[in-house]
């Protein structure tokens, strides 16, 4: 087969989607002005009474502020075994015991050469894990970003499993990628496809919501019902499924300025003198309350 150039046009094969569909989605218009006027001449005869649970519902509208409520704005800083100047660096490792984290977190906290040191009353909630070794550091980090997937808890915990694996993984060798790579599949939507395959899309959902009046309106209205009830059914079960939480933390909490906080945090009990330990502290001027029940129990 030999290399040809030729000149660019538009696909047959798009032509032949576009030209059926275009002979029903064509008449929509008449026929649906032609519905209008026969649903203008029975609007006297129509009724509709409220749902039997309307008022139930109104009267639990404020939920959604509660629930907004507990997404607030704030920031976290974090010490880890790996950052400059903080954890300790010897041959074996890289280590922070407890005391040390605390420590740093304090005199961060009244770092007051910090532009965006945060100012006002706050609040802030403190975590904390700990291990004596790496692979225990490891076990406990991979349950906990499983349910806090911080991203300097989530950097943290991929940089000890490579430490973890580095005996291992250093006698290996793989051999050389030829360039250029092969990349993941993706949907091949260069324009002009793209354009045209959100436009035709378009037409053919026309074509299916046309082609759904094969069930009449009482069967729709009971469709709708059923499928109401398995969406209330799966939130439920989805929602009672995140109660099931697995790990544990040290926490802290505490309100006021920052040196309040800081004077605080640095009169806290040491929990113990583990040479891995990961800390962080989530400020903000709102309430956290869903951290603080989150790490309090």
């Amino acid at each position: 087969m030999m290399w040809q150039q030729s000149a660019l046009s538009w696909p047959d094969t798009a032509q032949q989607v576009q030209t059926p569909a275009e002979s029903v989605t064509n008449q929509i218009n008449s026929q649906a002005d032609s519905a209008v006027s026969r649903l203008n001449r029975l609007t006297g005869d129509a009724s509709y009474s409220r749902h039997d649970l309307s008022t139930d519902a109104q009267s639990l509208l404020n939920l959604r502020g509660e629930l907004n409520q507990l997404l607030v704005t704030g920031t976290i800083i974090t010490v880890t075994p790996y950052q400059f100047q903080v954890g300790n660096r010897v041959n074996h490792g890289w280590y922070l015991n407890p005391q040390t984290a605390i420590e740093t977190l304090v005199k961060k906290l009244r770092d007051a050469s910090d532009m965006n040191r945060p100012g006002g009353n706050l609040h802030v909630v403190g975590i904390m894990t700990t291990a004596p070794n790496l692979g225990r550091f490891v076990s406990e980090l991979q349950i906990i970003t499983d349910v806090l997937p911080l991203p300097q808890w989530c950097q943290v915990k991929r940089q000890s499993e490579s430490l973890l694996t580095n005996e291992t993984d250093k006698f290996f060798e793989p051999a050389a990628i030829v360039q250029p790579r092969f990349k993941p599949g993706d949907s091949l939507n260069t324009n002009p496809m793209h354009d045209y395959f959100r436009q035709q899309g378009t037409q053919i959902a026309m074509l299916e919501s046309l082609a759904s009046d094969q069930t009449h309106v009482i069967g729709k209205l009971a469709a709708l019902a059923a499928k109401r009830k398995h969406q209330i059914v799966q939130v439920s079960a989805a929602i009672n499924a995140m109660k099931t939480l697995k790990g544990s933390l040290w926490s802290f909490a505490a309100s006021g300025s920052l040196n309040s906080v800081a004077s605080q945090l640095s009169n806290s009990n040491i929990p113990n003198n583990h040479q891995y330990t990961i800390a962080s502290l989530i400020i903000s001027n709102s309430p956290l309350k869903f951290w603080e029940a989150l790490c309090s129990h």
